[in-house]
């Protein structure tokens, strides 16, 4: 049989199934007409709870339909929510971390040029150089500091403090020479050469490896101090200054609880220009320069 000729047959069918409907639905009707009509309500209500069960019935039918369509992955992934595990999320403190670094990294961008250790490990370039300002006492500094320290210095009159400037800056050639000297010293007292120079740089720096070369350091105290056996960190001027110095831009640069991380014990007097940025940046997060370039690095 041809396409043609089945198209045919199922015209005929349908026509003759549609016949048979009608007239068993007319029969029906005036069945459920004349026995409404007679006070008989029975046929209407079964008529009716038929009618429900077959809307529910192509209903169903519809559901499991749609049901089978959908991709069979759909049933056996969780959500993007389900999959992920509570212990997924990320720690606060690393977040803290990460954020603390991203801010240390910008302000050094903007700052290098104060933001830099001084060290054994760290010398000075040779060609280190910058504008010399003279004090009133005769010690020099860089003079881009001068104003913030100058600022730093009448607060610190106003709050009803005395202060001292013990040291500055010291040039490579001054500080070859005390080097020396102390190493001198203790070979006279009979060490090698090698030994006094270990124990010398316990308390003196190698030419290039003093922060005071750079114009930046600068040893300050109560106006009592004159040096560094009288010096004690209990007192009014020197809690002033390592409560507000970042205010003004400099940090305290050898504290006593950071000893650990700078590795220097005896010199809480020094403080170390950084900018104001930076300053305050480290001392809102209890920082050393040290531990401030190791954010940065």
């Amino acid at each position: 049989m041809d396409f043609k000729g089945l198209w045919e047959y199922i015209k005929r069918k349908a026509r003759k199934f549609y016949k048979k409907a009608r007239k068993a639905i007319r029969k029906y009707w005036r069945k459920l007409v004349k026995h409404t009509q007679a006070g008989d309500y029975s046929i209407l209500i079964y008529s009716i709870f038929a009618l429900v069960a077959l809307i529910l019935l192509i209903v169903m039918f519809g559901n499991i339909l749609s049901l089978g369509g959908k991709d069979k992955d759909s049933f056996s992934k969780p959500t993007t929510e389900e999959a992920t595990p509570a212990d997924a999320t990320v720690d606060p403190e690393i977040a803290r971390q990460a954020a603390m670094k991203e801010q240390a990294i910008s302000i050094y961008s903007r700052n290098k040029d104060f933001l830099f250790i001084v060290d054994g490990n760290h010398p000075l370039p040779q060609n280190y150089t910058f504008e010399h300002h003279t004090l009133n006492c005769g010690l020099d500094i860089d003079a881009r500091i001068y104003s913030d320290f100058s600022e730093m210095l009448n607060a610190c009159n106003m709050a009803g403090y005395e202060y001292n400037i013990i040291n500055a800056y010291i040039d490579n050639a001054t500080q070859t020479e005390l080097y020396n000297q102390a190493v001198q010293h203790y070979v006279d007292q009979g060490l090698l050469e090698e030994e006094a120079q270990a124990q010398v740089g316990k308390s003196v720096d190698q030419p290039s490896c003093s922060e005071h070369e750079t114009g930046l350091a600068i040893d300050l105290t109560d106006v009592e101090v004159l040096g560094e056996e009288d010096y004690k960190s209990t007192r009014g001027t020197d809690q002033w200054l390592m409560n507000n110095c970042h205010k003004y831009g400099f940090i305290n640069r050898y504290p006593a609880n950071k000893v650990s991380i700078t590795g220097v014990s005896d010199e809480q007097w020094q403080y170390r220009y950084v900018g104001k940025e930076a300053a305050e940046f480290m001392a809102e997060n209890n920082l050393s320069l040290e531990e401030f370039m190791d954010l940065v690095q």
